[in-house]
């Protein structure tokens, strides 16, 4: 895909079509809906559950928004060419992957089962691909989708790794380790959940205000004696290569 074709604004009022049903397209097709953004769904699915074949489910969208998984995009690309649709403007949402023939754009965002309230999405900030076809991807973005009204921040392709690695640590191996922290602490001290909220809620808030100052603890601190208690606990465990890991990313400057 080049610029934005001419007839971008028209296939801006037209329905936008995803491909895909699972939670990133549950979660964008709900923020579209509070903005009255028209569009339409197909996946392998529907497909199968209805007889629906995608150029017919997607024959009147002139944007077409691929939120599948990453390996997934470049088959279903082809499929999607095989069924008459190769003249559409692509979108996917990989953020830490180029496609031919697909421009990328990544929200920011970590989208759990719960649909969020409406107004929340519209502060999402989305990292547009910039490449020598769309040296302005910021416009480029503003043109296939008007009617959205995040911040937007352009992505070269060769830094797409290095940003997504980022995105992966700091949202979804937290994730993993408040799931850990949560269920030992349930399992073998007998703590409720909700009793323990106001802990990563004030960690999170410590962070937001003073990110170089939100490191509390005995790593913070240097006492070596208790990390080596610490590991010890941990030892032969996933978590204590975690600990080792976090030990020497804490004694190093941000990259």
């Amino acid at each position: 895909m080049g610029q934005v074709p001419a007839d971008s604004v028209a296939s801006a009022r037209s329905p936008y079509g995803f491909v895909g049903d699972g939670r990133l397209s549950r979660h964008w097709r709900h923020y579209f809906t509070s903005l009255g953004i028209p569009w339409k769904l197909w996946s392998r699915r529907i497909e199968r559950a209805d007889g629906l074949r995608a150029g017919e489910a997607l024959a009147d969208c002139g944007v077409i928004l691929l939120a599948v998984a990453d390996d997934a995009v470049e088959p279903v690309l082809g499929q999607l060419r095989d069924a008459g649709l190769g003249d559409r403007t692509f979108v996917h949402f990989c953020g830490g992957r180029s496609f031919a023939g697909a421009w990328g754009t990544h929200p920011l965002m970590s989208f759990g089962a719960t649909l969020y309230q409406p107004a929340f999405y519209r502060e999402i900030p989305v990292f547009v691909e910039a490449d020598a076809l769309r040296p302005d991807p910021v416009a480029n973005f503003r043109s296939l989708f008007p009617r959205l009204p995040n911040p937007c921040f352009s992505l070269r392709p060769e830094d797409k790794p290095y940003y997504h690695a980022l995105c992966a640590l700091a949202g979804g191996m937290t994730a993993v380790l408040w799931r850990d922290f949560f269920a030992a602490m349930a399992t073998r001290f007998g703590v409720p959940r909700d009793a323990l909220a106001s802990y990563p809620r004030r960690i999170i808030e410590n962070v937001l205000a003073s990110p170089d100052g939100a490191l509390t603890g005995p790593v913070a601190r240097g006492d070596t004696g208790t990390i080596r208690a610490h590991l010890e606990a941990l030892d032969g465990s996933a978590l204590g290569t975690v600990y080792e890991a976090f030990i020497a990313a804490a004694a190093r400057e941000p990259a």
